[in-house]
């Protein structure tokens, strides 16, 4: 890239060199060139078609031939000049401009992404090209007239050359070559596409240098911002690829030696030497070959969060992130700011409990917050993919071990906070689970919190950010009241007054007063990243979440809703929320998962028993239990109450039957599944997609 770079500045100045030395002729000289030039052009007419004239009147013809042919000149040297200007211009694009290749490379840390293999690499810089040239025409509104200018100041400086002149007309040439020259550029590259420059950059430089600085980095460059101490070995040494797990040692690799639940990698620092590993990173010294560097440092964690940012370029810097935090809503809001910030105009990622969305790319996730260095892969590929920003659900979880450590996020939103993750392997009790939630208002540099909630206080209490307010309270900074809920066959919604930050009536589809804190979060960062009220309310009018109060239309006089509901306090909140919707029969079916707490059986019995008017029992992923058994233990709990309920096994005879008995007026709950496509038998996934079956039901299928 950089010998494309010179060459076309090389070009741009010896044009204007050119340029240059033609107007400094005197108008002895000048005339003299022009007048050879036709007359040449006169002789060589006379010989193709054979043409009889005398010296007069080949004189004659020369002279009048002159005049077009100094202008044509003009035109034709202001046109080539235009041409490589916009080239070398477009160089600069595909380098340095926002999404440009050796700035996207080298990141903030002017490092450049290493973790790539050759082919990815290629797929990206053709994507960056192809971005370069969208954002080309900011750059082509500067190129042309800089050329204009010169053309301008090239007829001034012929006003002092003896016999010269300066005339408007000969601007006006000089112009329309320059817009000629650019025409034809922009032709080129519209023919050529992004291959003839993808070729420029495929130099000599970019193949043996850059491609081989991006297989490598050295151990120091990732240990940036790390206090360490070297046990052994080299910090210049250099690493191939970054490791936590010891099924994917690589020779030359780091091996990051974490303490698990269940295991510590420690144990397999002696293998991660044998097959190959340049670096061990450690929280304690370890016995291997003085050719292996060992980096002690305090938590390898901690320091696993740092190296990863290094390794791929610290993309959390190229994008605008926004974390959202909470027991309850995060998801719902995560997509609702994702939706309003793509109709805002940009291009957003998203990362949480269901998949992380990159573009059109949807990826299946394990842990709410990935392990840091997925966490920066996946920020690596969302700037690649032309993202803006990224919105993410962090959960306790996330901070506690460390995967979001070195992230300053651009806003941070807080929804709510009850007794959740609490136990063995999660949080020893709640305030520990408190504390890990309130790390994220020191680690943002503007937050939004709900005000309304009974932990507020001590969420934002040590709080190292401007943290702004939601809620129904008086004083919040961004309030709702005047709330009503709405409802029809296919929707269920809340409409809502704002006051404060914006002002005005919201309407919002997903129902329940519950997700009016959500929509009020999630429009906080909205009006931030430039969103108004019609298009806030465009976006949640239509809004929803796959299995978050999902409502799937059938055609009849009844509402059926999937949600991810799968324990006792979500699915009472779920059934309280649809009361309030006054149907003329609440539905509820649901299943419980096997190997499990029979405790969760047992409560979610007795609350479908209390809340809904008829419950359907069936199975929900019974893994390596009986669906039977669980069934009779959710019964223990459903006969505490004098609610009815039918049993049904097979989960889709039992959705069939509901949807078949369903009448006028019913609201129907499909609990426990949401998002999940699959039912899970005896360590064996099966497809099973409730949207697919429901339409399997209109179909007649079933």
């Amino acid at each position: 890239m950089g010998v494309c770079l010179l060459l076309t500045g090389v070009l741009v100045i010896l044009m204007m060199i050119l340029i240059f030395s033609f107007s400094a002729q005197d108008a002895t000289e000048s005339s003299g060139l022009s007048g050879g030039i036709c007359g040449r052009i006169v002789r060589a007419a006379q010989e193709i078609f054979g043409l009889a004239m005398s010296p007069e009147q080949a004189k004659r013809w020369s002279q009048l031939l002159e005049t077009p042919v100094r202008k044509l000149a003009h035109f034709t040297e202001y046109a080539v000049f235009s041409f490589v200007t916009c080239v070398h211009g477009l160089m600069l694009r595909l380098a340095f401009g926002r999404r440009g290749v050796l700035r996207q490379a080298s990141g903030r840390s002017g490092k450049l992404c290493r973790k790539t293999e050759r082919r990815d690499r290629e797929k990206a810089i053709l994507k960056k090209g192809r971005k370069a040239l969208a954002e080309f025409f900011p750059m082509f509104a500067k190129t042309v007239p800089f050329c204009i200018l010169y053309a301008v100041t090239d007829e001034i400086h012929q006003y002092f050359v003896p016999g010269r002149s300066c005339r408007l007309f000969d601007v006006g040439v000089d112009s329309l070559g320059i817009l000629f020259g650019a025409l034809l550029f922009l032709l080129t590259v519209q023919t050529q596409k992004v291959k003839i420059w993808i070729k420029w950059i495929k130099t000599p430089e970019y193949q043996d240098g850059v491609a081989e600085r991006m297989n490598t980095m050295k151990c120091i460059e990732l240990l940036e911002g790390l206090s360490y101490k070297c046990l052994q070995g080299d910090v210049q040494a250099e690493v191939s690829a970054v490791v936590n797990d010891s099924r994917k040692l690589a020779e030359g690799c780091m091996f990051i030696c974490v303490r698990g639940a269940s295991f510590d990698g420690h144990t397999f620092a002696k293998e991660a030497a044998e097959k190959g590993a340049a670096v061990l990173l450690v929280e304690e010294p370890v016995e291997v070959p003085e050719t292996v560097t060992v980096i002690q440092v305090e938590d390898t964690r901690y320091a696993m969060a740092l190296v990863s940012a290094a390794w791929f370029g610290h993309p959390d810097r190229e994008l605008t992130t926004i974390a959202v935090t909470g027991t309850k809503g995060k998801t719902t809001t995560t997509y609702m700011i994702q939706a309003l910030l793509e109709k805002a105009g940009h291009k957003t990622g998203v990362i949480g409990t269901i998949e992380v969305v990159i573009g059109d790319k949807h990826i299946a996730v394990n842990n709410t917050t990935p392990e840091s260095y997925e966490l920066h892969k996946y920020f690596r590929e969302m700037v690649d993919a032309g993202c803006e920003a990224v919105v993410m659900e962090a959960s306790s979880q996330g901070f506690k071990l460390h995967r979001t450590a070195g992230i300053e996020f651009d806003y941070g939103l807080f929804t709510n906070l009850s007794p959740d993750h609490i136990g063995p392997n999660e949080h020893k009790d709640f305030a520990e689970y408190l504390s890990c939630k309130a790390k994220l208002f020191t680690q943002c540099k503007k937050g939004f919190a709900n005000l309304d909630d009974e932990h507020f206080a001590e969420i934002t209490a040590h709080a190292t950010c401007p943290v702004h307010t939601f809620g129904l309270a008086e004083h919040a900074d961004l309030r709702a009241q005047n709330i009503e809920l709405t409802r029809d066959t296919d929707f269920l919604g809340v409409d809502f007054d704002v006051s404060g930050l914006l002002n005005g009536r919201v309407s919002c589809g997903v129902p329940g007063t519950f997700n009016v804190h959500n929509a009020l979060g999630a429009i906080c960062v909205a009006l931030e990243m430039g969103a108004d009220l019609p298009m806030i309310n465009e976006v949640l009018r239509k809004f929803t979440v796959k299995g978050r109060v999902q409502i799937i239309p059938t055609g009849y006089e009844y509402t059926l809703i999937v949600d991810y509901a799968h324990n006792a306090v979500a699915l009472e909140s779920i059934l309280k929320t649809l009361r309030e919707y006054h149907p003329a029969r609440l539905i509820s079916l649901f299943g419980c998962g096997g190997n499990r707490s029979k405790l969760r059986r047992f409560e979610m019995g007795e609350v479908s028993g209390r809340l809904a008017d008829l419950t359907i029992i069936t199975s929900d992923n019974p893994r390596f239990e009986e669906p039977q058994a669980i069934m009779d233990d959710i019964l223990t709990g459903m006969k505490k109450t004098d609610g009815k309920y039918i049993s049904i096994i097979d989960r889709r005879e039992a959705i069939s039957y509901v949807m078949h008995h369903a009448q006028p007026g019913d609201i129907v709950v499909l609990a426990g599944k949401g998002h999940e496509t699959y039912q899970e038998i005896k360590g064996k996934k099966y497809h099973m997609s409730e949207e697919e079956i429901v339409q399997d039901v209109l179909d007649g299928k079933y």
